[in-house]
């Protein structure tokens, strides 16, 4: 079988003994690849400063033969060195971990992986001040892609037009119109609601530009719930985010 020569974005490093790493990729061809970096913490190592975390590379590695493979060549693409500010450093953090539940082994996903490339672009470029407004649309746009986004516009119980208002219940993650709302009630603010349909329905360019930043700090517990209960992870990062 022919070596495998792919664009990827580095998703995990690990060290192997002493001198060499085991680095994991996420492809938009092939999904998810895992190989071993020989070498790679010498000083003469042709991977120094190509495999850091979140770049993008031109990887090569060995032909599968059903074991770990060999990352034979890496050529930098592009070093996202805006992302070691701590703030963008930490919002990049949690798309990647959203990325790697995203992208399992073996299992190509070509929307996934445009998310996480877009979504990195957005947080290297955008205001520091709209970095978990930018999250909260890569959120939305994941929870999509997953099927897991409720209805933003619709009574989940008799479909009605919710317009500006709606309300939850305890233990739903949907939306209900007054009628169906359990008492006691728990409406959604009119700026939480319309934020959210706006980011979702906008281009992820745009997300950095207009609307008001108050209700995003108030919004971000609806697509923190949705995450939780899509994905069943506990994303380390997002507290810092929306602190």
């Amino acid at each position: 079988m022919p070596q495998l020569t792919t664009t990827a974005t580095i998703l995990r490093r690990s060290d192997f003994r002493e001198s060499s790493r085991i680095v994991t990729v996420v492809t938009r061809e092939h999904g998810r690849i895992a190989g071993l970096a020989k070498g790679a913490h010498r000083p003469d190592s042709p991977f120094l400063g190509r495999i850091d975390f979140l770049n993008e590379v031109r990887a090569t590695f060995s032909p599968d033969r059903g074991g770990l493979r060999l990352l034979v060549r890496a050529e930098l693409i592009h070093e996202r060195r805006h992302l070691r500010q701590p703030e963008r450093f930490v919002a990049a953090s949690h798309l990647a971990q959203l990325a790697d539940f995203a992208m399992p082994d073996g299992r190509p996903d070509p929307l996934a992986y445009d998310l996480l490339a877009g979504g990195l672009t957005l947080l290297e470029r955008c205001p520091t001040a709209r970095l978990p407004r930018v999250v909260l649309g890569l959120e939305l746009r994941l929870l999509d892609h997953l099927g897991a986004l409720p209805d933003l516009d619709h009574c989940s119980e008799c479909g009605a037009e919710l317009g500006n208002r709606a309300y939850r219940n305890d233990g739903s993650l949907a939306f209900f119109c007054r009628d169906h709302a359990e008492a006691p009630r728990q409406a959604v603010a009119p700026d939480v609601l319309g934020l959210l349909r706006w980011l979702r329905a906008a281009p992820g360019r745009e997300w950095p530009h207009g609307h008001d930043d108050a209700p995003t700090r108030l919004a971000a517990g609806l697509p923190g719930a949705w995450l939780r209960a899509a994905t069943e992870l506990r994303p380390r990062w997002r507290p810092l985010i929306f602190a």
